[in-house]
C-alpha cells in the first residue's frame, strides 16, 4: 500500500493493475469478522484496521479512521462503518494515501428516535445483513429455523433488528451444566451487548428440557413439587440455584441467586411446533400490524367469568384500575349471571357457551379479552360447555385478533406431551384465534400474603396475585403504551417485594406467561394507517433524503441489504431526513410504524449510472 503513494517510473498500465489487485484485497480482508461500530471511537476503529491491514502504518491507519468519520463527529456509526469498503475504495484507486483523501464535512442525521438504536444494521438471519445489534433476539430450533425468516424480516424491516440463534448453535457456543444456563447466558450476552430489547423464544417445549426450545429452569414450590419451566430465567443475570444442588428456584435456599425480571426487556414464547405453524402465525403478526380494524373493535374488552366468587375481583380489576389508566377503553361483562346481550328482565340469559364465545371472537368486535374461570389444557370451561379445538376451527376472525388473558388452569401448558393445549390452538389456528395470550403454565391460583385475605377477596375484590399480575397487563399496555412482552415483564417486577415477602406470590411470577409475540403494541386507540411518501429512484453515494408521512413520531426505518440500515423518527410536520450511501443499485426498503399505527411500506429503486 505504501508504494502506491509514491511517483512510478513503471507504466501508468501496471499501476492501475497494482492498484486494483491491491483494492481487492484489501477489501476482502477488510471484509471478514465484525465491529460493534455503533457509536466506536476512532481509536476503537483503528484498533479493528489494524488487525485487518497489517500493511498500514499508524499514520495511515489513523488518516483511515478519520476519512470513515465522514461527519466528523470523532465516532464511528454503523452507518459509516458499513462504508468503510468505499473509503478504502476511493483511497486505493486514487493511488493516495487516506492523509491525501480531502474529507467533506456533512450533517448529521435527526437525533429524534425511537429506538436507542437509531442507527443499526439487521442481524444476520432474514437477508443478508448483518450487525451487532439484535434489538430482537429470536431463539429457535434447527427445524424450523427457516420458516422464521419471513417474521424476522417484517420486524427488521419495521425497525426491530431481529437474530435468529438456533438452540443448537447456542449449544455449541456457550458454556453452562445444561440447556437451559446455555440459552440464559446466550440472553443475557445480547441484552447485555447487543441491545437487545425482546426475546421471542419460537418453538414448543417438551418435559425434560426437551423440545424446539426447552423450557426454563424448573422452578419447585410446595404447590408444584414436579417443578414448573420458568422461561424468565432466561432473563436473569444469575441462574436461580444458589445452594448448587441443582435444584433451582427454591423460595428459602435459592433466595440469594433469584432475580426477577427488572421490565426492561419483554419476553414471550412462541409455541408452535411446523413450519406451518410458524407461517400461520407470521401471518396474523403482519396482519395485527398493518391492516388492525379501523373501526372501534380496539377500544372494546370483555371481561368473563362463571365463577360467582371471583365476580368482585374481576369488576374490581377494570373498576379500579384499568379503567382508570385506559382512555376511551369500554367494557363489557359477560358473566354467567349478566352479559351485554340478556334479554329484557332476564339476567344471565344469554348462555356464555363455546358457541357464544366463537360468535363473540368472530364478530370482530372485542380486541381485548380477559377469561376467567376453570379450565384444563384442552378447553376452557364455560357456562354448561367449554370451548374447545373444535370452536377454534370456527374462528374466522382474520385481520381482528385479540389479546386475551386467563387465569384458567393448565391452558398455557406449552410443554406437555399432550399437545396441543387451547391456547396453543388459539395462537396456531391460520387466519383466526389469538396472538398473544398470557396464560399459566399449570393450575391457575389465588396467591395471597394472608389466608384471610381469601375472604376480602370474595367479599370486597381483593386483587389476588394472579388477578394483579393480569391487571397490571392490561394496565401497562393500554395505560403506559408498553407492549405485550414489555407489560407482562413489567407487571412481574411490580410483584418483586411480594414475592421476596411470600412464596406464593414467587410462584406466580414464575408460573404466568406470553405466549404469542412480546414486540406488539396492546393498541389502546383505533389505529390510523400511515401515508408513506418516498422518493421513486436515487442514485448510488452519499446523499441525503427525505421520507414523508402523516404520523408525527412514528418510527421510520430504511433498509437495503447490508449496504443500509437507518432507523429514525419522524420530526412534528411527519418528515424524517436520513442520509444514506448505497453502493449497488436494487430496492431500498422503506417502513413507516408505530404505536396505533397501520405499518405502511414502500420501495425506492436505486440505479447506477451508465
Amino acid at each position: 500500500m505504501k508504494n502506491l503513494s509514491l511517483s512510478y517510473s513503471k507504466s501508468t498500465i501496471t499501476a492501475r493493475v497494482t492498484r486494483a489487485f491491491v483494492t481487492v484485497l484489501l477489501l476482502v480482508v477488510m471484509g471478514t469478522g465484525n465491529l460493534h461500530a455503533d457509536d466506536q471511537t476512532l481509536e476503537e476503529f483503528k484498533k479493528y484496521a489494524a488487525g485487518k491491514l497489517p500493511g498500514f502504518s499508524a499514520a495511515q491507519l489513523d488518516a483511515l479512521a478519520k476519512g470513515v468519520d465522514k461527519d466528523d463527529d470523532g465516532k464511528i456509526s454503523d452507518a459509516e462503518f458499513a462504508n468503510r469498503f468505499e473509503t478504502l475504495r476511493g483511497i486505493t484507486a486514487a493511488g493516495k494515501s487516506p492523509a491525501d483523501k480531502k474529507k467533506e464535512p456533512t450533517p448529521r442525521p435527526s437525533k429524534k428516535r425511537t429506538l436507542d438504536a437509531a442507527k443499526v444494521k439487521p442481524a444476520a438471519s432474514p437477508s443478508r445483513a448483518k450487525s451487532a445489534k439484535a434489538i430482537v433476539l429470536l431463539i429457535t430450533g434447527d427445524k424450523i429455523a427457516a420458516a422464521w425468516k419471513p417474521f424476522a424480516r417484517w420486524k427488521t424491516r419495521a425497525g426491530k433488528a431481529t437474530k435468529i440463534v438456533t438452540v443448537q448453535k447456542i449449544a455449541r457456543d456457550y458454556e453452562g451444566g445444561n440447556i437451559q444456563e446455555k440459552i440464559r447466558r446466550c440472553v443475557r450476552d445480547h441484552i447485555d451487548h447487543h441491545g437487545t430489547r425482546w426475546v421471542v423464544l419460537g418453538g414448543d417445549s417438551l418435559p425434560g428440557g426437551k423440545g424446539l426450545v426447552p423450557g426454563g429452569h424448573l422452578t419447585v414450590h410446595a404447590q408444584e413439587r414436579a417443578g414448573i419451566p420458568t422461561d424468565i430465567v432466561y432473563l436473569s443475570k444469575t441462574n436461580w440455584d444458589a445452594d448448587g444442588d441443582g435444584v433451582y428456584g427454591e423460595w428459602k435456599d435459592d433466595r440469594s441467586a433469584i432475580s426477577y425480571p427488572d421490565g426492561s426487556v419483554g419476553l414471550g414464547r412462541v409455541p408452535v411446533r411446523t413450519a406451518a405453524d410458524v407461517a400461520a402465525f407470521t401471518d396474523k403478526v403482519i396482519a395485527y400490524e398493518s391492516r388492525y380494524p379501523t373501526t372501534d373493535f380496539a377500544k372494546q374488552m370483555i371481561y368473563t367469568c362463571t365463577v360467582g366468587g371471583a365476580y368482585p375481583k374481576v369488576r374490581n380489576s377494570w373498576d379500579g384500575y384499568v379503567s382508570k389508566v385506559w382512555k376511551g377503553g369500554r367494557v363489557g361483562r359477560f358473566f354467567s349471571q349478566e352479559t351485554p346481550w340478556d334479554k329484557a328482565g332476564q339476567p344471565g340469559s344469554h348462555q356464555l357457551s363455546g358457541e357464544n364465545l366463537t360468535a363473540l371472537i368472530n364478530g370482530k368486535t372485542t380486541s381485548k379479552l380477559h377469561i376467567h374461570g376453570h379450565g384444563h389444557l384442552p378447553a376452557w370451561v364455560l357456562e354448561r360447555s367449554s370451548f374447545s379445538a373444535k370452536h377454534v376451527a370456527q374462528l374466522k376472525n382474520d385481520g381482528a385478533y385479540p389479546l386475551i388473558t386467563t387465569v384458567s388452569c393448565n391452558t398455557g401448558e406449552y410443554d406437555s406431551k399432550e399437545d396441543p393445549s387451547i391456547v396453543e390452538l388459539m395462537i396456531r389456528r391460520p387466519k383466526g384465534g389469538s396472538v398473544a395470550v398470557v396464560a399459566p403454565i399449570r393450575t391457575g391460583k389465588p396467591h395471597f400474603h394472608s389466608p384471610s385475605d381469601f375472604r376480602l377477596m370474595v367479599t370486597q375484590g381483593k386483587l389476588d396475585g394472579t388477578t394483579q399480575t393480569m391487571t397490571r397487563y392490561w394496565s401497562g399496555g393500554l395505560g403506559a403504551g408498553l407492549t405485550t412482552g414489555e407489560a407482562l415483564m413489567k407487571a412481574k417486577f411490580e410483584m418483586t417485594a411480594d414475592a421476596r415477602k411470600t412464596a406464593g406470590y414467587h410462584l406466580c411470577i414464575c408460573e404466568l406467561n406470553l405466549l404469542g409475540d412480546p414486540t406488539l403494541d396492546m393498541r389502546a386507540n383505533i389505529p390510523r394507517t400511515v401515508k408513506l411518501e418516498v422518493p421513486k429512484t436515487i442514485g448510488t453515494g452519499q446523499q441525503a433524503i427525505e421520507i414523508s408521512t402523516n404520523a408525527p413520531g412514528c418510527t421510520v426505518c430504511v433498509w437495503k441489504g447490508e449496504e443500509v440500515y437507518l432507523v429514525a423518527q419522524a420530526d412534528e410536520g411527519g418528515k424524517a431526513k436520513l442520509k444514506i450511501a448505497p453502493t449497488s443499485a436494487g430496492d431500498v426498503l422503506v417502513t413507516a410504524s408505530g404505536a396505533s399505527l397501520n405499518t405502511a411500506t414502500a420501495t425506492i429503486t436505486v440505479t447506477v449510472p451508465n
